[in-house]
C-alpha cells in the first residue's frame, strides 16, 4: 500500500459520511466530518508531493478549513467570515494561474468559447444576485466582488483547459465548476428557498471540489518539475 492511500481512503469515507449526514438532517456532526475530510485530503497532498508545500497552497488549505468552520458554527458574523475566507481561497488559486496566461495563444474557436463562458457567467451572476435575499447579512458589494473573482477563476480554468487539455487542467475545471455549484446552491438553500435537495447538492459539490483541487495541484506540480528538468 502506498503512503498516500490511507489518507485518500479516509477522505472518501469522510465525503460519504458528510453527504449522508446532510441527507438525514444531522448537520450538527458535520464539523467533525469536514475537519476529518480536509485534514485527510491535506495529508494526501503532502504524502503525494514528498511532504513539500508552498505558502499559496498552504493558505488555500488553511482558509478552506476556516471557511468551513464559519459556515458550520453559525455565529453572528459567520456568514461574512465564510465569504471572506473562500474569497481568499479563490484569489490564492488565481494568482499562479494568471502568471501563465501571457504564454497562451488563442485561435478563433478559443476566443468564441471564452466569450460564451463570459456571457454565461454574467447572465448567471445577474440572475442569482437579483433574487431577494432578505436574510443575507453580508454587504452586497462584497458579494459582487466574490462573484467577480469566482467568475474570473472559472473563465481562466476554461481557458487553460481549452488551450491545453491535460489532466491537471481538467481537474482545475472540475474544481471550479464544483465551487460554482456549491456556492449557488448554498445561497439558494440558505437565503432564498430552503430545500434538502439544494443542501445535498451544495455539500456534495463542495466536498468533492477538494479532491479535484488536490489532483490539480499534484498533476500541475509534476508538469512543472518535468519542464524544469528538460
Amino acid at each position: 500500500m502506498k503512503a498516500n492511500t490511507p489518507s485518500l481512503i479516509l477522505y472518501f469515507l469522510a465525503c460519504i459520511l458528510t453527504v449522508v449526514l446532510t441527507f438525514v438532517g444531522q448537520e450538527s456532526y458535520l464539523l467533525y466530518t469536514k475537519s476529518l475530510l480536509l485534514s485527510s485530503i491535506f495529508i494526501y497532498y503532502l504524502t503525494t508531493n514528498n511532504y513539500k508545500i508552498d505558502l499559496i497552497k498552504g493558505g488555500i488549505f488553511l482558509f478552506s478549513f476556516i471557511g468551513d468552520v464559519f459556515v458550520l458554527m453559525r455565529y453572528v458574523d459567520s456568514e461574512i467570515g465564510s465569504v471572506l475566507s473562500f474569497l481568499i481561497v479563490y484569489l490564492l488559486l488565481i494568482i499562479p494561474l494568471v502568471r501563465g496566461l501571457k504564454k497562451i495563444k488563442f485561435d478563433k474557436i478559443d476566443v468564441l468559447s471564452l466569450i460564451s463562458i463570459i456571457i454565461v457567467m454574467i447572465v448567471l451572476s445577474i440572475t442569482i444576485l437579483s433574487l431577494p435575499f432578505e436574510n443575507m447579512k453580508t454587504d452586497f458589494s462584497l458579494i459582487i466582488v466574490y462573484s467577480i473573482v469566482l467568475s474570473i477563476l472559472i473563465c481562466i480554468s476554461v481557458v487553460k483547459y481549452i488551450t491545453k487539455s491535460n489532466f491537471a487542467f481538467l481537474n482545475l475545471l472540475l474544481m471550479s465548476l464544483c465551487f460554482l455549484f456549491s456556492d449557488i446552491f448554498y445561497v439558494l438553500n440558505g437565503f432564498y428557498l430552503p430545500l434538502s435537495a439544494f443542501s445535498l447538492i451544495e455539500i456534495s459539490t463542495q466536498v468533492f471540489s477538494y479532491f479535484f483541487m488536490v489532483n490539480y495541484f499534484i498533476a500541475n506540480n509534476k508538469s512543472i518539475r518535468k519542464l524544469n528538468n528538460n
